[in-house]
C-alpha cells in the first residue's frame, strides 16, 4: 500500500471513531478505545517512516546540488518540487493527523472514567448530563456563574449566568419547573433530600458551596471554600462523602451512579471577588 492510499485509510478510520465518539452514548465510549489506540500506533509507526523518508530525500538534494545550483538551476527546483515536497506534505499532514487522533483519545478516556471534574480559573463550569442524547455538555462563564439544569418535561436543558453572582438551578418534581437562585458576590446550591422529599437550599457570602446527600446518615452535607469552588459526591466503596475545592475556580463534576444506573452532575456556580 502507498504512502497517499495508507494515510487516505487513516483519515476515514478517524473520521468514523470522531463520528462515533460524538454520536454515541457516554456511557458506551470506552468501545472506541481499542480501535483507537490501534489507530494511535499506526499512524506513529507510519510518522517515523515518513520522517525518514523525508530526511533521506532532503540529504540527496544537498549532495546532489551545491548552493549555487539550489538557487539558480532549474533542475534543483524540479527535483525539490517533484521529490521533497510530496515527502514533506504527507509528512505534515500525518503530524496533524497524529495530534487529532491523540486528542480524541484524550477526549475518549475522560468520558470513560466514572469520575470526570474540569475547571475554570476566574468564573464559572457546569455540566449537564442529558439522558435523552446520552451527552454530557459543558459550559463556562467568565466572572460571573452559570449553570444548566434537564428538563424532563420539556426533555432539553435549560441554562442561566449571572456576571458577578452565584446561580443555580435544580428540577423540582412537585411543581414539575426548575427553580433557579441567585446570589451576588458568593454561591448558592440546592440539593433534593429524598429522606425528606424537598429540596435544600444553602448560600454562601465570597465563598462557594456544594452539598451532598448522605444515603447513611439521610442528610445534606454542606461544604463551603472561602474564594474558591468546592463539589463532593457520595462515594459508595468507601461510604463517605468526598470533597474537591480550587481556590479561585468554579469547579464541575460528572460521575456515574451505579445505584442509579446513569450519571449525576454538579457544580460550585459563584462569583467571590470583592
Amino acid at each position: 500500500m502507498s504512502i497517499e492510499s495508507t494515510f487516505d485509510s487513516q483519515i476515514h478510520t478517524y473520521q468514523q471513531l470522531y463520528f462515533q465518539h460524538h454520536n454515541n452514548r457516554r456511557e458506551d465510549q470506552k468501545i472506541l478505545l481499542e480501535p483507537l489506540e490501534q489507530l494511535n500506533y499506526g499512524i506513529k509507526t507510519c510518522l517515523a517512516d515518513d520522517k525518514r523518508a523525508y530526511d533521506t530525500a532532503k540529504n540527496i538534494f544537498y549532495q546532489k546540488f551545491n548552493v549555487f545550483k539550489r538557487l539558480f538551476t532549474h533542475s534543483a527546483s524540479r527535483y525539490k518540487q517533484d521529490s521533497i515536497q510530496p515527502l514533506k506534505q504527507i509528512y505534515q499532514q500525518r503530524k496533524n493527523l497524529a495530534i487529532k487522533v491523540s486528542e480524541l483519545y484524550h477526549e475518549t478516556t475522560l468520558e470513560t472514567n466514572p469520575l470526570e471534574i474540569r475547571t475554570h480559573w476566574n468564573g464559572s463550569i457546569a455540566v449537564v448530563y442529558n439522558p435523552v442524547t446520552g451527552r454530557a455538555e459543558w459550559k463556562q462563564y467568565w466572572h460571573g456563574g452559570i449553570h444548566g439544569v434537564f428538563n424532563p418535561v420539556t426533555r432539553t436543558i435549560e441554562w442561566q449566568d449571572e456576571l458577578e453572582a452565584g446561580i443555580f438551578g435544580i428540577f423540582n418534581s412537585k411543581l414539575n419547573i426548575v427553580e433557579w437562585k441567585k446570589y451576588h458576590k458568593g454561591s448558592v446550591c440546592a440539593v433534593y433530600n429524598p429522606s425528606i422529599d424537598d429540596i435544600e437550599w444553602q448560600i454562601s457570602f465570597h465563598s462557594g458551596i456544594g452539598g451532598v446527600y448522605n444515603p447513611l446518615t439521610e442528610q445534606v452535607e454542606w461544604k463551603t471554600s472561602f474564594n474558591g469552588g468546592v463539589v463532593g459526591y457520595f462515594d459508595y466503596e468507601t461510604q463517605t462523602v468526598k470533597w474537591i475545592e480550587k481556590w479561585h475556580h468554579g469547579i464541575a463534576l460528572i460521575i456515574w451512579d451505579s445505584t442509579m444506573n446513569t450519571y449525576s452532575t454538579t457544580a460550585s456556580c459563584g462569583w467571590y471577588n470583592s
